[in-house]
């Protein structure tokens, strides 16, 4: 199942899906798509942990788990914030996709397993 996909502050887009679900969308502007990149969520991990991503580039979050797991930005404590990554529960198989438009490091966790499941993402021009 696909929702549409929203814009918070024009700072990022979200779409959740299925892992089978279709490819990239299209780019603006003319520039040609970069392939999105995959983290994956399992029990109880990120992978990679670290990812360097380009504005404007989709990364996909992928729960390879067999429980639910969820995406959340938090500041640089570790505290939850959720201005950039909403935690949407995430079934086994079930993907949400971020789109970052803007540059900067953003930390984030399974708001589910805290203290196990950290990651970060640094997001350039």
């Amino acid at each position: 199942m696909r929702l549409r996909a929203l814009t918070v502050a024009a700072a990022f887009a979200v779409t959740l899906g299925s892992a089978s679900a279709g490819g990239a969308s299209g780019s603006d502007g003319g520039t040609p798509a970069r392939r999105p990149v995959i983290v994956r969520m399992g029990d109880f991990f990120f992978r990679p942990k670290v990812v360097t991503v380009h504005v404007g580039e989709e990364v996909r979050f992928v729960n390879t788990g067999k429980i639910q797991h969820t995406v959340a930005d938090t500041d640089a404590h570790g505290h939850i914030r959720s201005r950039l990554i909403r935690p949407r529960p995430l079934e086994p198989g079930q993907l949400q996709v971020v789109r970052f438009t803007k540059p900067g490091r953003i930390s984030y966790l399974c708001t589910f397993h805290p203290t196990l499941m950290r990651g970060r993402i640094d997001v350039v021009r």
